[in-house]
């Protein structure tokens, strides 16, 4: 039989380019018509990605354990069902108040249940020596949907509104996502008798060991380094990616091109551009991650984010500004691949969905305050300064990932001060 693991990166990407697609990078495009429709401000709409994060991450402490006690594919099909209502709901909504409400609940619960937190775990249980690239490969989808999904949506948003966009949304969860997810997701590699990697044998450590109870995660400084690294790029990313096309927009970068009779704005294809770097960013520190310690890769995404935002601060021409937002493409895009690479390498797969859960405990704190920061700072009028904050904030991210120093996962017990 035919090794089905790349089967499970394949779902895996589909359900990453949807999830982040509709959730995030679909999101700014509605922001016009949601100021007019709502008597929304920028700092409300920013907040509801905000809520988001910070309920997401809440929810993905009990989701992680769920994940690492029963069936992935039952958490998907279930997730998929809220996500779906969340996107309907959205679809519906008369004030800015339901709208941060729809967002911290069936959104930040449905998203990773359907998304990220699952696919990662699923993919965890099909590779281990190649976990690397497969967690790389599955993340593409993340940051395709950044390409793609804008330069479509928004000429489909003027077509048919932007409620209706949200109900194409939801069509594609039901119709198409969940009865993927029922007929090829398949859990782990013992269920059709395979094994990791596709290996002959199955390691025995991967089988017998059981997941760590929850509290013990603090004991070990990677976890803390891992954590406390990835809450501060997270932190810096989210503030400048949503606010990318508001940015693009005050430089006057406005013009609007016909490519093949079709009309592509500036603002959306150098928002496309970074997620495209996001898409080479994934496979690269993928590739990485399987062949040097732990720290030098996330340093060398930390510092490559850091001087995407930086000069997103200081250029003057369109050319620049695109070169900016490719360079700062290629940073954030490690940085999903990298955080479940180093959780995997340190404490093993049967506990990659607690460890991934409860670092939320460390990163949700920080992660929505950069979104929160610059939206507020756009309406105040000094944006600039808060992108400056958010690239001080990667520079940061880098010294503290520096200290993340990876044992073989049998061997927990060295980590622990």
């Amino acid at each position: 039989m035919q090794f089905k693991g790349w089967n499970m990166v394949s779902i895996a990407v589909l359900m990453e380019f949807s999830v982040i697609g509709f959730t995030f990078y679909c999101y700014p495009l509605m922001f016009s018509s949601l100021e007019q429709e709502l008597d929304a401000t920028q700092a409300q709409l920013s907040g509801a990605l905000s809520l988001f994060f910070i309920c997401s991450a809440a929810a993905s402490i009990f989701l992680g354990r769920l994940l690492d006690k029963f069936s992935v594919k039952n958490i998907m099909l279930i997730g998929g069902i809220i996500f779906s209502g969340g996107l309907i709901s959205i679809a519906y909504v008369q004030s800015v108040f339901f709208l941060l409400v729809i967002f911290s609940t069936f959104i930040a619960i449905g998203g990773p249940a359907l998304g990220n937190l699952s696919v990662t775990k699923l993919v965890a249980n099909w590779f281990d020596t190649k976990a690397g690239v497969a967690l790389g490969v599955a993340a593409i989808g993340i940051s395709f949907s950044g390409v793609i999904l804008p330069i479509l949506v928004d000429p489909l948003i003027t077509a048919i509104g932007w409620r209706n966009v949200y109900l194409v949304f939801a069509g594609i969860v039901l119709l198409v996502l969940l009865p993927i997810i029922y007929l090829f997701v398949i859990n782990t590699p013992e269920e059709i008798n395979q094994h990791k990697d596709n290996e002959l044998k199955a390691k025995t450590t991967e089988i017998l060991e059981d997941p760590l109870p929850m509290k013990d995660f603090f004991k070990y400084k990677s976890f803390w380094f891992i954590s406390l690294a990835f809450a501060l790029q997270f932190f810096s990313m989210g503030g400048v990616l949503l606010h990318l096309i508001p940015h693009a927009t005050n430089l006057g970068f406005e013009a609007i091109w016909n490519v093949l009779g079709f009309p592509l704005k500036q603002t959306v294809f150098a928002y496309s551009l970074a997620a495209f770097g996001g898409v080479i960013g994934k496979i690269f520190f993928g590739y990485l991650i399987d062949r040097l310690q732990a720290n030098r890769p996330v340093m060398i995404m930390m510092l490559m984010q850091a001087m995407g935002i930086f000069g997103l601060t200081i250029v003057e021409t369109f050319d620049l500004f695109l070169i900016s937002c490719f360079v700062f493409g290629l940073g954030f895009g490690g940085a999903m691949v990298l955080m479940s690479a180093c959780f995997l390498k340190a404490f093993g797969s049967q506990n990659l969905g607690s460890v991934r859960g409860i670092s939320a405990v460390i990163i949700v704190p920080v992660q929505p305050l950069g979104i929160f920061i610059v939206g507020q700072a756009f309406d105040a009028g000094f944006y600039i300064q808060s992108f400056l904050l958010m690239g001080a904030a990667s520079i940061v991210a880098l010294m503290v990932s520096s200290q993340i120093s990876i044992q073989q996962k049998d061997n927990l017990s060295l980590q622990q001060q």
